[in-house]
């Protein structure tokens, strides 16, 4: 078996840090700015299977209900037995494979399998434990690594576009697929550096609760102390209580016990709780004779565990397993119920225009090459805005989800606009601002899940927003395609677009008025 190195806490924010912070950069650059090309694609498809705009656009909407099913399944069980190292490194195959069978593919809709399945799982199983990594291994300076990781696939989204129209005209579509294919190979070696992180508060908390009973007892500050009057041998005695009660380590009741009964007690460790176990020798029971080695939780008494009917069990174990999935605590959360509500409002704003651009383009009559150079300009620019970010995201002086608000609501304003975008000019600058200013979601996003509901839930926050993302973006998609096909324009999907980018903007200021 192989056991791969980990870091401790002491790489917070340094050492090691800066080692994850470039293979997620790297990571970025791949999956996203490979995302931002997904518009060339597109018409190439199109134009391969001479079929519709709802076509291609559903499969896009596939591809992001498989990602978020898939994230959820990542989160609660791969990285939990699997582990993120080996995940990202499963990516590769899973890119690889895509590649391939888009090439391959011999009709539009084998690409539900090739595109929507292996592309999705790959992007997950990649992108999910990147993300992850990023919050565990900085606190300080979160908000930059978030920023120059995503910087990372602005300038993903600079390179890929061209360099794809260079493939496409030399190779042909089968061609740059296989080619583009091999890119995701570089998983491998991004596996390979993403090592574990063991945090000093996931490790010593037992220890500190430890020494605070013992020193409970030792000084004769506890109050009361409920034992059973008398213990027979071989019985079994749980006790639930909590860290802060002082009256369960009274002296005076230690020591009225201790005349009645002179049989020694021992107590052992079980994973659900404290299991006391008395023994027959002869002995005296006082403070000294406890063990203080104490678990935060105790179970049940175990006979009523055997006695309990198998429906019953059953439904434990569905309920292990739904919390396995995910922590539903966080639904009771008003805060990150109305993030993810914003989240869901914005996200296909911030994510699509860039893809629909390009065939956007093709409507009005641009070659292929102006494509290509439409979607590299927005990828510049995308660059310089995630530059910005990475000087403000962190300043105390103005509040995220404040920046968050602006440039959403900016956002939805530029995609209203989308009827005066009828030539090369006027769509370079659309693309210019609508990256710079939707590229807002993607640098802030996991940053205000933390803000919202700390860093012990950063996970299933993490995972939650990327399943709204996901819906978003695959509910939209769909819709943005049909309209297409029914008006023959894309300008009615932009209008969805900035409806719904500036209600979602506007409905995060209401944050201080909403309680947790």
């Amino acid at each position: 078996m192989v056991h791969f190195k980990t870091c401790s806490s002491s790489s917070v924010d340094r050492g090691w840090a800066w080692v994850i912070l470039f293979g997620s950069t790297v990571e970025y650059f791949i999956t996203v700015g490979m995302f931002k090309t997904f518009g060339i694609f597109f018409v190439e498809y199109q134009r391969k299977y001479s079929t519709t705009s709802s076509v291609i656009s559903l499969v896009l909407a596939v591809q992001t209900i498989v990602g978020s099913v898939s994230s959820l399944l990542i989160m609660g069980v791969g990285m939990r037995y699997i582990g993120k190292r080996p995940l990202i490194m499963v990516a590769a195959l899973f890119g690889l494979c895509s590649n391939i069978g888009n090439a391959f593919a011999p009709d539009p809709f084998f690409l539900f399998f090739s595109q929507s399945t292996l592309y999705a799982l790959a992007v997950s199983c990649a992108h999910l434990p990147c993300t992850i990594l990023l919050g565990e291994y900085f606190e300080k300076r979160r908000g930059l690594a978030n920023s120059v990781a995503n910087l990372g696939a602005s300038i993903g989204g600079l390179a890929w576009p061209p360099l794809v129209v260079f493939l496409i005209g030399e190779y042909g579509l089968r061609g740059s697929l296989i080619i583009v294919g091999g890119l995701y190979l570089q998983f491998l070696p991004i596996g390979l550096l993403m090592r574990k992180i063991e945090l000093d508060n996931t490790v010593p908390e037992i220890d500190e609760k430890q020494n605070r009973i013992s020193n409970l007892v030792d000084n004769k500050i506890a109050k009361e102390m409920t034992f059973s009057e008398s213990f027979d041998e071989n019985t079994y005695v749980n006790k639930t209580f909590d860290e802060n009660d002082d009256s369960l380590f009274s002296k005076k009741s230690l020591d009225e016990h201790s005349n009645r009964n002179e049989k020694s007690q021992s107590i052992e460790m079980s994973e659900d709780g404290i299991n006391i176990k008395v023994k027959s020798s002869i002995k005296t029971v006082n403070s000294e004779n406890i063990s203080s080695v104490v678990q935060p939780k105790c179970d049940r008494d175990t006979s009523s565990k055997m006695d309990k009917p198998r429906h019953v069990k059953n439904q434990g174990k569905l309920r292990s397993i739904c919390q396995t999935l995910f922590d539903w605590s966080l639904l009771r959360n008003g805060r990150f119920l109305l993030l993810m509500t914003s989240s869901f409002l914005v996200a296909a704003a911030s994510a699509l225009p860039i893809t629909f651009i390009p065939p956007f383009a093709a409507d009005k009559g641009l070659e292929m090459s102006s494509l290509g150079y439409l979607v590299a300009i927005a990828g510049a620019s995308d660059i310089f805005g995630n530059i910005v970010f990475i000087f403000i995201s962190d300043n105390k002086k103005v509040q995220r989800y404040h920046m968050f608000s602006i440039a959403m609501t900016a956002n939805g304003v530029l995609c209203l606009f989308a009827s005066f975008y009828t030539n090369f000019m006027s769509l370079a600058i659309f693309g210019i601002l609508h990256t710079v200013l939707g590229g807002a979601y993607f640098c802030l996003i996991n940053v205000l899940v933390v803000d919202f509901i700390g860093l012990n839930n950063i996970q299933y926050g993490v995972v939650i927003a990327s399943v709204t993302k996901d819906v978003s973006i695959a509910i939209t998609s769909a819709l943005v395609g049909m309209i297409r096909d029914i008006t023959g324009s894309y300008v009615g999907g932009f209008y969805i677009f900035g409806t719904c980018s500036i209600v979602g903007g506007l409905l995060l200021l209401v944050k201080p008025f909403v309680s947790v």
